[in-house]
């Protein structure tokens, strides 16, 4: 699914846990910069809800691949609303 953010369209991925959504992740390349720091590309947090929620993180995640980012969603639901 496609996603509007930083004023483009990136590749997204919606996440959702019993039927709930509980993160949106966004394709980010490397060139791009997320909170201002250069990274790797990946999957960027774009949302989370619940113990996925980006308040909970100061620095959200980018996640090399969608598998290293469903064990991060799963982590967080494993351990409820745990600050990263």
């Amino acid at each position: 699914m496609s996603v509007l953010a930083d004023g483009g369209s990136h590749e997204g991925q919606l996440v959702l846990a019993d039927g709930q959504l509980v993160a949106v992740f966004a394709w980010v390349t490397p060139e791009e910069t997320v909170g201002g720091l250069e990274r790797a590309g990946g999957w960027f947090l774009e949302a989370g809800f619940g113990p996925c929620s980006g308040l909970l993180s100061t620095t959200p995640p980018v996640l090399a691949t969608l598998d290293d980012a469903v064990t991060w969603v799963r982590g967080r639901l494993d351990n409820g609303l745990i600050p990263s």
